[in-house]
């Protein structure tokens, strides 16, 4: 949900004598090669994951788009029956797509509905929708607000799935709850919950529920319930023990929600200060923290800091993380726990300590290592 942040060349030399404009570069080219082995080690934490396509993103950025039905000559196949972008060659079709039993059924019995189908740059056309009156009116809308919404996350295209979040048609609930995902933490805190707790806990462990777990435990912390509370607490105990743990940013990020910095003593009681916890996991976690750094308290930043700072102590290796989860908010806050490390050598891989250098120096640049030298106490 968010890029990588490359730290600003500078000419000003680091610790260890390089200067950092070589610093720089050899960060984004590190940052760079860990993007492209999401399976690795430190495999991107839950809010780093790209969401797949929704509906309203082909409808906003496809380069085709067309509503079909059953072909009158051919109930097997489609035919488009209107045109509502054409990228301009005027081309479209054929549609690659037979007609399923279910949907000929659907369409024969409501003669006002059809499917969107659509393509993206590689041309090949895609099965979106089932479109009712119901998402017609939200395909309109969509459509209408397409310029405006090509150049980010637009806050009306929040506010208009805010609304959706409990919608009498499960297919809209759906399209809700995924265009929810898509929002950033901060906003979404904002929102008006309308779903119950009872409804998120419903599709938590489904197979049809999963894909969005991370968005329904975000929406779970946000209920601040007892029983919410129980779920993610109960889960964080749970993965302790596993090697890998997908959602774990997530229910992290959901717990320090609900018990503040009781939450942040949890998580590293139970993950950060066990020293054979896999790098992912504590990425994860870091995450969070990071994410909570930038929206809490005063007091609940300062058990970050405190919390984080004997990370790093611990385990030198987490700092590049650390580093790199802070740096893609622009929140500098961490380089008084960071800076020690490097000045003691204590981190032992080049890129580890290229990435912490690097973010050293930016915070150097904004003054923050001129007004602190010291992390805030827990």
């Amino acid at each position: 949900m968010f890029v990588r942040h490359c730290p600003s060349p500078s000419v000003e030399r680091n610790s260890v004598g390089f200067p950092a404009r070589i610093v720089t570069v050899l960060v984004c080219l590190v940052f760079l090669a860990a993007g492209a082995f999401s399976g690795s080690a430190l495999a991107c934490a839950f809010h780093m994951y790209k969401p797949e396509r929704t509906a309203v993103d082909w409808l906003i950025d496809g380069r085709k788009l067309a509503l079909a039905r059953p072909d009158p000559l051919n109930e097997f196949a489609y035919k488009i029956i209107r045109v509502i972008r054409a990228d301009g060659d005027g081309v479209v079709g054929p549609l690659p797509f037979l007609v399923s039993s279910q949907s000929r059924r659907q369409l024969a019995a409501n003669p006002e509905d059809a499917v969107l189908f659509a393509t993206g740059d590689d041309g090949q056309w895609k099965m979106v929708a089932y479109v009712n009156p119901e998402f017609r009116r939200i395909m309109t809308a969509v459509l209408e607000s397409a310029d405006r919404w090509r150049s980010g996350y637009h806050p009306a295209r929040f506010e208009m799935f805010a609304a959706l979040q409990d919608h009498i048609d499960p297919a809209i609930r759906d399209l809700a709850i995924r265009e929810l995902d898509k929002a950033p933490y901060a906003r979404l805190r904002r929102i008006d919950l309308r779903i119950s707790e009872d409804a998120l806990l419903a599709d938590l462990w489904t197979p049809s529920g999963y894909p969005y777990q991370s968005i329904r435990v975000l929406l779970l912390g946000l209920t601040r319930s007892d029983k919410a509370r129980s779920q993610i607490r109960g889960f964080i105990e749970r993965v302790a023990n596993w090697d890998e743990a997908r959602n774990l940013g997530a229910f992290a990020t959901a717990l320090v929600e609900i018990d503040g910095r009781d939450g942040i003593v949890r998580l590293e009681d139970i993950i950060l200060a066990d020293r054979l916890q896999p790098l992912g996991k504590i990425e994860q976690v870091v995450e969070a923290l990071a994410i909570h750094n930038g929206l809490g308290s005063p007091d609940t930043s300062a058990a970050i800091s405190a919390v984080l700072g004997r990370l790093v102590t611990l385990r030198p290796e987490t700092a590049a993380l650390v580093a790199r989860q802070f740096a893609a908010r622009s929140d500098w806050s961490q380089a008084p726990s960071l800076q020690p490390l490097v000045r003691r050598n204590a981190i032992a891989a080049l890129p580890d300590r290229l990435a912490v250098e690097s973010y050293l120096a930016r915070a150097k640049a904004v003054g923050v290592m001129s007004r602190t030298s010291a992390p805030r106490g827990g």
